[in-house]
């Protein structure tokens, strides 16, 4: 599994809610039918004085599934018609998108490492 953040930016046009409701929306819409293989879309809004107003949460199946997402929006008519809806309220030039490389649960049990597993 891959996992993606992305720290997201909104049109200035939109109310922290009003954002909040409209990436609702998309994600149901278009992310939904679009990225079927995507085990987990988690948004959420962050606390003002941030630079970013909220984060996105992505599981992949694998990075072949993400690295298809850039031609699908490149390359199809629906993939098009996705990135023209996201544009409309996300400020997507200004919302970097981060892969997950390690990953690890510290508790006072003891270390879990999510990822990469060490051997």
């Amino acid at each position: 599994m891959v996992k993606s953040f992305t720290f997201v930016r909104k049109r200035e046009s939109f109310s922290r809610e009003e954002f909040f409701a409209r990436w609702i929306e998309h994600t149901r819409i278009f992310d939904l039918v679009d990225h079927p293989c995507i085990e987990k879309n988690r948004l959420v809004l962050v606390s003002d004085g941030s630079p970013y107003v909220g984060i996105a949460e992505n599981h992949w199946p694998d990075m072949e599934s993400l690295t298809r997402t850039a031609a699908f929006y490149r390359e199809t008519e629906r993939g098009r018609a996705h990135w023209a809806d996201l544009s409309e309220f996300m400020d997507i030039e200004s919302s970097p998108t981060v892969i997950v490389t390690h990953e690890a649960e510290v508790s006072l049990e003891g270390v879990h490492h999510l990822a990469p597993i060490p051997e």
